[in-house]
């Protein structure tokens, strides 16, 4: 993955998942769009999702997970997602 697509995937995820989010994580985690920091913006992402035991697929597993090992960023939260179907 390049850095531009990197970049495309983790800019696009804040609108993505605003709707299975909490305010607060969607506050943070656009404010981290806002500044560019991608790897943490992934990994806040997942975490909050995996905290609240929200839902996901396993094409946005897969995604989020691809993103962090892009990124060399832990990937501890991904196990730990709610993956449907």
């Amino acid at each position: 993955m390049t850095e531009d697509e990197i970049i495309d995937k983790a800019e696009s995820l804040p609108d993505r998942f605003a709707d299975r989010l909490t305010e607060s994580a969607l506050w943070s985690v656009k404010r981290m769009r806002g500044g560019g920091e991608y790897g943490l913006l992934t990994i806040e992402l997942a975490a909050s999702l995996a905290a609240h035991n929200t839902p996901v697929t396993a094409a946005e597993r897969d995604e989020l997970l691809a993103l962090l090992e892009a990124m060399g960023m832990p990937t501890d939260p991904i196990d730990k997602l709610n993956v449907q179907g």
